[in-house]
């Protein structure tokens, strides 16, 4: 596959708001990375902090696209997928995930936080979002997430062996050599990610933030799938994509901005920049 080929990205797209499809075409547009754009779902604003936003669902509007992709015989690097919101998307994504050969597919199922499902989604969205599990390369929860993914219930810390069970429970659920990694996981004043290699659980985070950020899982999920592309090691890729997300969440908790109007991203991509002249990453 050329590494001109573009990569698909498949979120909702909010007018107000900085999270979803707003921060993941900046960012991987600093990895120099051609993007498809299917936007799931048109919103006025993000679903939280700005009452019930005016909604406009694409569903009709995807096959299409996906029927003239295959017309136009286009080839893709990969697949992003973030917030769907509608079980019946579920179904679409996979007609596309079956037309094309995608070397990476990166889903983010993006449907709880904090113990609770977001408003609006069906009690079975989770067994829904399973489905896609079966395609994916990379899948990247958060802690809630993945006990909805996998039925499985673990403390507010969980040990080790809890980590580990999930993890293993998750990346059974994926093809063979598939990656899963949690994100939003706390060790002492920290907050970051898990993820295995060669059966053991590794850990890496930064310095915890006060107060919630809307879009952070966003932002990691479009870095990790960024540097995919570059490292040459899943763990390295992983890490790069913590740091730089920490950036942003400082830079954000540093402003003046609402938190609602979600991630400032004008250091992470400077740091990118960066990156792509050096090789190595320059943060903060």
């Amino acid at each position: 596959m050329p590494k001109t080929a573009p990569l698909i990205v498949a979120q909702d797209l909010s007018a107000i708001g900085s999270l979803s499809l707003q921060v993941a075409l900046p960012i991987l547009a600093a990895f120099n990375l051609p993007q498809a754009v299917l936007p799931t779902k048109l919103l006025s604003t993000q679903t939280e902090g700005f009452a019930t936003p005016v909604q406009v669902d694409l569903n009709h509007w995807l096959p299409q696209v996906f029927t003239h992709w295959q017309q136009q015989q286009l080839t893709f690097s990969g697949l992003l997928i973030g917030y769907l919101g509608r079980t019946d998307l579920m179904t679409t994504m996979q007609q596309l995930i079956r037309q094309q050969v995608l070397p990476l597919i990166v889903v983010d199922p993006v449907m709880a936080d904090q113990n609770a499902l977001y408003p609006g989604l069906p009690k079975d969205y989770p067994q829904a979002l399973t489905q896609l599990l079966t395609y994916a390369t990379v899948v990247t929860p958060n802690l809630t997430e993945a006990q909805l993914l996998t039925g499985i219930s673990v403390s507010a810390q969980p040990t080790l062996a809890e980590q580990y069970h999930l993890l293993k429970v998750l990346e059974h659920k994926l093809p063979k050599n598939g990656h899963a990694v949690i994100t939003s996981v706390t060790r002492r004043q920290q907050v970051g990610c898990i993820w295995l290699v060669n059966d053991q659980v590794n850990y890496f985070g930064q310095a915890q933030l006060t107060g919630h950020f809307f879009g952070s899982g966003d932002v990691f999920t479009a870095l990790l799938t960024g540097f995919l592309h570059y490292e040459k090691t899943f763990s390295q890729a992983v890490k790069n994509a913590i740091s730089c997300t920490f950036l942003a969440l400082q830079q954000t908790a540093n402003s003046q901005q609402e938190r609602r109007y979600g991630i400032c991203l004008g250091d992470v991509l400077v740091a990118l920049g960066q990156y792509q002249k050096s090789g190595k990453l320059l943060t903060k």
